[in-house]
């Protein structure tokens, strides 16, 4: 049993542990970085996923950069949206015409929701638009996360 604890050495196990179907492969990299993006699709036979789910960084790792692209000062989330539209303008999508990506998005106090989302030409050179409104969870005073889902139109 896992008595309530995550298995962060043997993640593999960990799934076992909990009788959940293992994934088909654990991949430890950096997303903003093609080869990583890449080796993602090998896993599932060069296709594009159906679903992308994302907790980006927030504070103080936002102002690290990746090293392949001069955007590395733009939020992780729009840098993540550039780069699958990148990958999108290759020929190689990450995500399926009709999937989703959902992502935690952080608000400051003082901040909106729309001043926080990845800037519309991210969103329009990844295919992605925002589905729904969204839902907020308040982290403490100063600082709220909005699970956000975008649909892949293109």
């Amino acid at each position: 049993a896992h008595n309530g604890l995550i298995n962060r050495d043997d993640i593999l196990r960990d799934f076992e542990t909990r009788a959940l179907v293992p994934p088909l492969d654990i991949i430890h990299g950096d997303c903003m970085l093609y080869e990583t993006r890449e080796r993602a699709r090998q896993v599932i036979g060069q296709n594009s996923f159906d679903c992308i789910i994302t907790d980006p960084p927030y504070g103080i790792r936002e102002a690290m950069t990746s090293g392949e692209d001069d955007d590395s000062s733009l939020p992780p989330l729009t840098q993540l949206f550039y780069a699958m539209g990148r990958d999108r303008a290759m020929g190689e999508p990450l995500l399926k015409v009709g999937g989703r990506l959902v992502a935690f998005i952080p608000v400051r106090k003082g901040e909106t929701l729309e001043e926080c989302l990845p800037e519309l030409q991210a969103r329009e050179e990844a295919g992605l638009v925002i589905e729904g409104e969204g839902r907020e969870q308040v982290l403490n005073d100063m600082l709220s996360r909005w699970l956000v889902s975008f649909v892949c139109v293109s």
